[in-house]
């Protein structure tokens, strides 16, 4: 009897997940890039140039971001802050990891450490300190690595848009023979 309610529930949401596209979700999805018209690939666009504009930022990656610290600045091709974060990341998780082995030592919880009582003021601040690393380098990271990628993505179109401009509207004159001249047509 379990195993047919079990059956019964189960085979709905197995539908359910096949048919969803919960992987990768968006607030408002671009069902176009923005109507920015890019011209063919310019011959000193560089490879990396080419795979910053072909990048977005989208929801998968806040949880990404989440997981490892400074994804989205790596996504964005800014290693000095990613491993910046990375590095904030990992001080972080080591407050934690010292708050939980003081908490063990001394025989203590971490509602103690809420509350103050039993002298752990220190380790309340620095419970306090590791999480404020932790969701701030978080939030940094999905903040900031969007405004990165973005203003890149704005220089390089820029770069290119501008040399595009100068190279239509260099005209050879000397390969075309313009000859002035007036015609006039009679008709009846």
């Amino acid at each position: 009897m379990y195993q047919k309610k079990f059956f019964l529930w189960i085979i709905p949401f197995t539908f359910i997940s096949v048919m969803s596209s919960a992987q990768d979700f968006d607030i408002y999805p671009r069902l176009q890039d923005d109507k920015i018209k890019t011209p063919g690939i310019n011959a000193n666009m560089t490879a990396d140039e080419f795979s910053l504009l072909s990048r977005n930022i989208r929801m998968m990656d806040m949880p990404y971001s989440l997981i490892v610290p400074g994804y989205i600045h790596f996504k964005a091709k800014d290693n000095t802050v990613g491993y910046t974060l990375l590095g904030l990341r990992v001080a972080g998780y080591t407050g934690l990891a010292i708050n939980a082995y003081r908490l063990t030592i001394f025989d203590k919880r971490a509602e103690n450490m809420i509350t103050g009582k039993g002298n752990l003021k220190q380790d309340r601040n620095l419970f306090i300190t590791s999480s404020i690393l932790i969701l701030g380098s978080w939030l940094f990271d999905w903040i900031h690595g969007k405004y990165r990628l973005e203003k890149k993505q704005e220089l390089i179109r820029y770069k290119y848009g501008i040399k595009l401009q100068l190279e239509k509207s260099q005209i050879n004159y000397s390969q075309k023979n313009y000859v002035p001249s007036l015609m006039l047509t009679y008709k009846f």
